[in-house]
């Protein structure tokens, strides 16, 4: 142990090794010849090495937890940091950090990543669907630089990924420095800041920011065949995020595959929405709220404990902690926020407590994918692991002076996925007309049901949207034109 002291020439019990001079041994007189001195310093050497061993065994290197990880943050860096820093009553930290590429597991890690870039969905001829990232940055510096890293530190197995960072009015000073410093080496980076510019805006607020992003303000007006993927400061990416986007997005969105693909121009037959990074803990839209572990409901742990199996499922819930929306679907959703914003009634859905939700982008999205029957891609890997976690971080919602409930960070934060097995164990993937379906309070459903009720819900507010655009003289408030054009132009889905 570290500390203990021992004499010169003493055994591992204190005794001594050879008779001191002028001293006895034993009765016997000392003969020491050089056949008995040799055999004491062999001896000696033996012990010597033995306490060098022990001592590089207990002792080792420095210890290095004690060394600051390169994406961990202080909590004091900048004014108002630590609003951004909340830490709920009662919780520990659940701070998880991604480690830069190729530092898991060694060389296994170079080796397994090097074959997933190997893969025929990353040869240069394969299609590559186009995706924009689009960070929302404003007062909390450490979060904004943990998810920033864990992005540079993402596989894109060579793949040019553009990158927005917007920037909100009233932003610290700190996180305007830092974002112009910020080397974004996997393809074009853009800035965009609110109070910048010809026309500065004092603040978006974060519904401002999700809505104005890939406008024409902000980023280029988004094609029609470009992938959006919003992510909020307190959020952190997988290593691995980027590859499981493009293999879901190639199976289900722009292959043309029996059973799941769909055309090139981003309309979602059958009503895929877009694909999530994340795997929720909490359904969120009841009260009380219950938490749910993907893994149990599927049905897919195995009868002993621990494990489980890679799976993915569908779910009409949309998520706002890492996903990525199919290009008609987001641009049908930001027409549809802002006749919503400008004053157009919407839907009560029933029975969801986002109906009383006032502040929240979501809100207008769980209206959308309700009346349009859509649903969104889920991972469900084991351990509840993620391609995306939120880190909980006080904000305009989480802490806010309107949001009364308790938010713990053990229903919210998940693991990162850090293991590529788990992943590659659910390539080749079912069809989409094989996978479980969930409606938006994760119950089993089909997709057929959540289309007819899309359906039956558009026609009971038809007469209300059309009078209401009457009267304000706005025929693009129509919102049933702007849901029959996101509807699948196909039958209904099984």
């Amino acid at each position: 142990p570290r500390g203990r002291r021992r004499g010169r020439g003493l055994d591992l019990n204190g005794a001594p090794l050879y008779p001191q001079r002028g001293t006895r041994s034993s009765r016997l007189p000392c003969r020491c010849d050089d056949r008995s001195m040799q055999s004491r310093q062999q001896s000696l050497a033996i012990v010597l090495l033995l306490l060098l061993s022990l001592s590089l065994f207990f002792l080792g290197p420095e210890d290095q937890s004690a060394a600051p990880s390169a994406l961990s943050s202080d909590a004091d860096e900048g004014e108002g940091e630590q609003e951004g820093s909340l830490l709920l009553a009662g919780e520990g930290s659940s701070t998880l950090h991604t480690p830069p590429p190729h530092s898991i597991d060694g060389e296994e890690r170079i080796e397994s990543v090097d074959s997933v870039c190997d893969l025929p969905e990353f040869a240069v001829g394969a299609p590559r669907p186009k995706i924009a990232i689009f960070v929302f940055a404003w007062r909390r510096l450490a979060s904004l630089r943990r998810l920033v890293d864990s992005l540079l530190a993402a596989e894109y197995c060579g793949h040019t990924m553009p990158l927005t960072i917007m920037v909100d009015g009233g932003a610290l000073a700190a996180v305007r420095e830092y974002v112009r410093g910020v080397e974004w080496r996997h393809g074009p980076l853009r800035l965009v800041v609110a109070d910048d510019g010809p026309a500065p805006v004092a603040s978006l607020g974060i519904r401002g920011m999700w809505i104005n992003c890939s406008s024409l303000a902000s980023a280029g007006e988004l094609r029609d065949d470009e992938h959006i993927l919003p992510l909020e400061d307190d959020i952190e990416v997988s290593p691995y995020f980027y590859v499981y986007a493009k293999l879901a997005l190639l199976r289900y969105a722009v292959s043309g595959e029996e059973g799941g693909g769909v055309p090139a121009s981003g309309h979602a037959a059958g009503g895929l929405l877009g694909v999530s990074l994340y795997t929720p803990r909490l359904v969120e839209l009841t009260m009380p709220r219950r938490r749910v572990d993907m893994q149990a409901d599927l049905g897919t742990l195995p009868a002993s404990a621990g494990g489980g199996v890679p799976h993915l499922y569908l779910q009409q819930l949309p998520c706002s902690w890492g996903s990525l929306f199919l290009p008609r679907p987001w641009l049908l959703f930001r027409a549809y926020m802002q006749a919503r914003l400008e004053g157009a009634p919407g839907p009560l859905v029933p029975r969801s407590a986002s109906n009383g939700w006032s502040t929240s982008w979501k809100k207008f999205m769980i209206e959308l994918s309700h009346l349009s029957g859509g649903v969104f891609l889920y991972p469900s890997f084991p351990n509840q692991s993620s391609l995306s976690t939120n880190h909980l971080e006080k904000g305009e919602h989480i802490g806010g002076k309107k949001n009364k409930l308790t938010h713990r960070p053990i229903d919210f934060t998940v693991p990162l996925l850090l293991n590529l097995s788990d992943l590659r164990q659910l390539w080749p993937p079912q069809p989409l007309d094989a996978l479980p379906v969930r409606d938006l309070f994760t119950r089993p459903t089909r997709r057929s049901e959540l289309h007819a009720r899309g359906i039956e819900a558009i026609a009971a507010h038809r007469g209300v949207w059309r009078s209401h655009a009457r009267e304000a003289a706005a025929p693009a408030l129509r919102l049933d034109r702007i849901l029959e054009r996101l509807l699948p132009a196909t039958t209904a889905p099984r």
